[in-house]
C-alpha cells in the first residue's frame, strides 16, 4: 500500500480548533501543562529565552541582495551567479533526459530570486522512498529518490523518454517545495560545534532535537548536516550539486551519473553532452548561495515585542533557537556574524502528521529539521509540502517533540496568539 502523507491546500485562518485526530487527542496532554490566563507556562529544563533587540546599526539588507563586506570579486562572483542561476538550460547543455525544472530560479523565486516556491504545480517535487529486502530503499531502479516530472519529449516530440510517475512500489510519498536560500553562506559557517553542543542542551518538553550526521559524497567524511527538510545535506557545494543533477538532470564533479528515466537505461543517442555536463554554472551557483543576504528584521512594535518573549516562554524557541554565531573565517563577509535565523538546524521527531516516512542519511521518518523562520513574512507556503498558508495552520500538525508547546499556543489567549503572530511578521 502507498502511504501518501500529502494533505494540501490546509489554511485555518487563525482558527482555534486543531485540524487532525492527532492534534485533538494532544491537546488534552497540553492544557495540563499551560497555566490560565496568558496560557503560558514556565518550561522545565534549559528553556531558550533569549530575546534580540532592534540593533539600528546592523546592515539592513533588500531581500536578494548580497552580504556586505565582499570583495570585488566576490561580488563578481555573486551578480554571475545570479545571472546564471535564474537563466534557463536546454538539451544542448545537459538538461535531461528528465527533469523538473530549467533553471534553479524556476522554483526560488518568493519575494526574490533565491525565495521559496510559491506555486505547488510547478515548484513543489515528489521524493520517493519503499522497502527492498526488508530494508528501506530510495528506489533509484525505479526513478526514485526524485520524481521528475518533466523530460526533454517537450522540446522533441520523438524523443525516448517521458516524464516520470510514482511507482506502484512506493511505500512513501512525499511532496517537498522548495526552500529559501537566504542567509545559506552564513548558516554554512556556523561552526559545527556550536550545532553539536545544541543538541547536547537538556530542554524540557521532550524536546531532542539530534544532528543528522551526514557522509560527504566525496570525502566520505561525516559531517553535519544543515540544509534540506531533513538536515540531509552539508554544504553548499553538494546543496547546489544534488539540485542540479536531481532537479535538472544536468551532471557535475561531484555527481556524474545521469539519471535514469523511471530507472531505465538512456536509449541511445538521447544524452550527447558528456559527463559531467557542467562545471562552470555550478560553482556560479555556490557564489550567489554563499553570498546571498539573510532577510531583515522588520523594527519590532511594543506588541511583536510581547510576543517575542511568548515566543520563548511558550517553548517555540527551544527548537526555533534565534541565534547562531559564525566561527572565524578568512572572509569578512562571514566573520563572527550573528546569524539570527531561528531555528537549531537539528532534526526532530515531529509526529505522525508530518511524518513522511522518508529515510535521508540518520534522519528517519517522522524526523525533519527546524525550518528557519526568517524571512517567514516573505513565505506563502509552510511546513515541507506547502500544505499550511497561516502559522496557526503550521502549529497545528506540529506534533511529537512539538506537542507541548503547541498546546501552549492554542491554549494561550486570542492576544498572546496575535502578539506571537505580529513577532513573527516581522521576521
Amino acid at each position: 500500500m502507498t502511504l501518501n502523507w500529502k494533505n494540501e491546500g490546509e489554511n485555518m485562518k487563525g482558527q482555534k480548533t486543531i485540524t487532525g485526530f492527532g492534534a485533538v487527542s494532544a491537546l488534552a496532554l497540553f492544557v495540563v501543562g499551560a497555566c490560565g490566563g496568558s496560557g503560558t507556562a514556565d518550561i522545565a529544563g534549559d528553556a531558550d529565552l533569549r530575546t534580540i533587540p532592534d540593533d539600528p546599526s546592523a546592515v539592513s539588507y533588500t531581500l536578494g541582495s548580497k552580504l556586505a563586506n565582499l570583495s570585488g570579486q566576490d561580488s563578481t562572483d555573486f551578480d554571475d551567479g545570479l545571472v546564471a542561476f535564474s537563466s534557463n538550460e536546454g538539451p544542448a547543455d545537459g538538461l535531461g533526459p528528465v527533469f523538473n525544472g530549467q533553471s534553479c530560479g524556476q522554483c526560488h523565486f518568493q519575494g526574490a530570486i533565491g525565495g521559496a516556491g510559491n506555486d505547488l504545480a510547478l515548484t513543489r517535487v515528489t521524493r520517493i522512498g519503499g522497502i527492498v529486502d526488508g530494508k528501506y530503499s530510495d528506489l533509484e531502479h525505479l526513478g526514485g529518490p526524485v520524481i521528475q516530472s518533466r523530460s526533454n519529449r517537450e522540446f522533441d516530440p520523438m524523443f525516448p523518454h517521458g516524464r516520470e510517475f510514482v511507482p506502484s512500489e512506493a511505500k512513501f510519498v512525499s511532496l517537498r517545495i522548495t526552500t529559501p536560500l537566504f542567509g545559506l553562506g552564513l548558516i554554512e559557517a556556523i561552526p559545527e560545534s556550536e550545532i553539536v553542543a545544541r543538541s547536547q542542551r537538556k530542554f524540557g518538553d521532550g524536546v531532542a532535537g539530534t544532528v543528522n550526521w551526514v557522509t560527504h559524497p566525496v570525502t566520505g567524511k561525516k559531517e553535519v548536516g544543515r540544509f534540506g527538510w531533513k538536515s540531509q545535506i552539508s554544504t553548499i557545494e553538494v546543496f547546489a550539486s544534488d539540485a542540479y543533477v536531481n532537479e535538472m538532470g544536468i551532471t557535475v564533479p561531484i555527481f556524474q551519473d545521469e539519471q535514469k528515466p523511471q530507472g531505465h537505461p538512456i536509449a541511445p543517442g538521447a544524452d550527447s553532452v558528456g559527463e559531467p555536463e557542467d562545471a562552470e554554472d555550478v560553482e556560479l551557483f555556490i557564489s550567489f548561495m554563499k553570498f546571498l543576504a539573510p532577510p531583515t528584521r522588520s523594527p519590532l512594535s511594543i506588541v511583536a515585542q510581547q510576543g517575542e518573549k511568548l515566543f520563548g516562554t511558550t517553548g517555540c524557541a527551544n527548537c526555533h533557537a534565534p541565534q547562531y554565531k559564525t566561527g572565524v573565517n578568512a572572509n569578512p563577509a562571514l566573520n563572527q556574524k550573528d546569524v539570527n535565523l531561528y531555528s537549531d538546524l537539528l532534526v526532530h521527531r515531529m509526529g505522525s502528521m508530518l511524518a513522511d516516512g522518508i529515510i535521508q542519511e540518520s534522519a528517519q521518518g517522522d524526523q525533519f529539521r527546524t525550518a528557519p523562520l526568517w524571512g517567514l513574512s516573505k513565505r506563502r507556503l509552510l511546513l515541507h509540502d506547502g500544505r499550511a498558508t497561516t502559522v496557526d495552520a503550521a502549529v497545528s500538525y506540529h506534533s511529537g517533540e512539538a506537542s507541548i508547546a503547541a498546546g501552549r499556543y492554542f491554549s494561550a489567549s486570542e492576544s498572546d496568539r496575535s502578539a506571537i503572530r505580529e513577532f513573527l511578521k516581522s521576521l
